[in-house]
């Protein structure tokens, strides 16, 4: 049975933000991680060399960073708290569409990963939005909450 056109579309429109927010905070901690990895350093907001700065730390024997400031937020942990919490939005997204489409398994979990491989929920985003607009409009394969199979 067909879903309600505005349930596609509220569903597509959530995935759509939560695609541009998780994609676009996965670049961030690319890019910090590079920095942190490359030159072992952390992006600082507020910290005692500016509003902005880069930190430079150190491993002790134990791999724990020292060096780093007292004061200020530690950008780096900050991107990664909020990727986390935006992924499982994400996935909420990713569920809601999955189910609403009778889409496999599978497509759920490519979908899935894009909120973890960089770039890619941009490209998953595009695509599957373009495949669920399609199928919305053949009227295939989903389904809705007046469904009367049991």
């Amino acid at each position: 049975m067909v879903p309600p056109k505005n349930a596609v579309s509220r569903a597509l429109s959530l995935y759509r933000v939560a695609s541009l927010i998780t994609g676009t905070l996965l670049i961030a901690i690319t890019i910090l991680f590079a920095l942190r990895l490359s030159g072992s350093q952390e992006l600082w907001f507020a910290g005692p060399h500016g509003l902005f700065s880069l930190e430079h730390f150190s491993a002790d024997a134990l791999g724990d960073r020292v060096g780093l400031p007292k004061t200020g937020v530690d950008l780096t942990v900050a991107v990664l708290i909020v990727h986390g919490w935006f992924y499982m939005f994400y996935l909420y997204t990713d569920y809601r569409l999955w189910s609403l489409m009778r889409w496999s398994f599978f497509r759920f979990l490519v979908i899935a990963a894009g909120g973890v491989v960089p770039l890619l929920s941009f490209f998953t985003e595009n695509h599957f939005h373009k495949v669920a607009v399609a199928q919305a409009k053949a009227g295939v394969g989903a389904t809705s909450s007046t469904s009367s199979e049991a």
